[in-house]
């Protein structure tokens, strides 16, 4: 594996969101639907970011009754000021990250992925928790399969 480019960066995405508690582990369809969503909303998204790349992130939200639920949020970077009424904005604040390619979905930005496993403890970083996980930022807006590459930017601060 090669060493990852370090940026640092905010982002200000517009897209959608949905709970992975009805469909997992088989949450391949509801990503695809949440992909699509903010696909047939590309044209009404104000501030775009060109080119258009999708950008997915999982995370975990608190529940007003505790706990929390596990949530994909897919979107792309814009102008998060006003969202198209069926996307929501998600800023986060700039962090450090980790850039690493991967061509196979698990390979770098799993919990048993490289960049967890080997790379982070041999590193002077680690990871940012202010930052709800690593993301993964697609080539364009249509290849957004397991094996197609993404870049996976993973939140890190120095130790």
């Amino acid at each position: 594996m090669t060493e990852p480019r370090i940026i640092k960066k905010v982002f200000s995405l517009v897209g959608v969101e949905g709970d992975l508690k009805e469909v997992w582990p088989n949450f391949g369809p509801l990503l695809n639907e949440l992909y699509r969503t903010v696909a047939e909303n590309l044209h009404a998204i104000q501030g775009l970011v060109e080119p258009a790349r999708m950008i997915g992130f999982w995370h975990m939200c608190p529940l007003p009754s505790g706990g929390h639920e596990f949530r994909y949020f897919a979107g792309v970077e814009a102008d998060s000021a006003n969202p198209p009424a069926d996307l929501i904005p998600h800023v986060l604040p700039e962090s450090l990250y980790a850039v690493f390619t991967e061509r196979r979905r698990g390979t770098i930005g799993s919990p048993d992925g490289y960049a967890y496993k080997q790379w982070l403890p041999s590193s002077n970083y680690v990871g940012n928790e202010e930052i709800p996980g690593d993301f993964e930022i697609y080539t364009n807006m249509t290849d957004t399969g397991p094996e197609c590459e993404a870049e996976i930017l993973i939140p890190i601060r120095m130790k």
